[in-house]
């Protein structure tokens, strides 16, 4: 008699259970690595009970991701916008603005209507952490819709460096408001650039590109990035409407609000297109 088991073998039949047990032991584990990284995978880990997958996301991931932007237009844009704060700066720090500001911003205090006065403080304000509050709101939502934690770590980071960034370029340039007699808020601090316009000009253009990035209208893209570029230009002018900026610290937020998200997407594009090296 041969010692080898035939297939139909008690010894075949207990290594075929084992080889069983050890794939589906290890397709489990890799499923529940894979989960870890959807956002609906933790929130299912986290919650007691089932979290259903919204209408729609397995289509549209299925259909194809979203586009990816290419790097040499994006650094192309950074080195024109980071050129374009250079120039501003050296302006209105180096040579001097005054004969570009003061007469600017007297135009604009002389013109101001009473009536106006509540809805553009209220849109100034709105402009700052309220915008913010709401962008983690949106990038949470769409971290959920898309199964991906790619909106949260563009926006988050887009939010958190145009903080940062305004912040310190204030503390290091140290420029004095306007005159507080054509103040309409109350303001402290300094004013170059205007951290506001910075904070909102990041973020709304962060949200259009990355709402527009599943978008396949383009009339719908254009008409996203149009409403970005018009709001972020109207939360500069709220803030030399109010007089607490010079005309230049409004252009110089908007210029560095626009090379933030430029960074960020930049980064990411570049990280994207770096071939992942593969172990046997």
């Amino acid at each position: 008699m041969s010692g080898r088991s035939t297939p139909g073998s008690p010894h075949s039949t207990a290594d075929g259970a084992t080889d069983s047990a050890a794939g589906s032991t290890t397709d489990s584990a890799a499923d529940d690595a894979a989960e870890a990284l959807d956002p609906r995978g933790l929130l299912r880990q986290l919650a007691p009970v089932s979290v259903p997958v919204p209408a729609g996301s397995e289509v549209r991931r299925a259909a194809g991701g979203p586009r990816r932007a290419r790097p040499l237009p994006l650094v192309v844009g950074l080195l024109v916008s980071l050129a374009l704060f250079a120039g501003v700066t050296y302006l209105a720090l180096g040579v001097g603005a005054g004969f570009v500001d003061r007469p600017v911003l007297g135009e604009v205090v002389r013109h101001r209507l009473a009536a106006l006065d509540g809805p553009i403080t209220f849109a100034t304000h709105a402009s700052k952490v309220p915008l913010l509050v709401a962008s983690v709101l949106v990038a949470l939502w769409l971290s959920w819709r898309q199964g991906s934690w790619r909106p949260v770590v563009l926006i988050g980071t887009t939010g958190a460096l145009a903080v940062a960034a305004a912040t310190v370029v204030k503390e290091v340039t140290d420029r004095t408001r306007p005159p507080a007699e054509l103040w309409a808020v109350q303001e402290d601090g300094f004013c170059y650039p205007s951290r506001h316009t910075v904070i909102a000009t990041a973020v709304l253009l962060i949200l259009a590109y990355v709402l527009t990035a599943r978008i396949a209208s383009r009339p719908a893209r254009i008409a996203l990035w149009a409403g970005a570029a018009v709001l972020s230009l109207l939360a500069g002018l709220s803030r030399l409407y109010l007089g607490v900026h010079w005309p230049t610290d409004v252009v110089a937020g908007l210029v560095l609000g626009t090379a933030v998200p430029l960074v960020v997407v930049t980064v990411y594009a570049l990280r994207a297109t770096r071939p992942h090296s593969r172990h046997p």
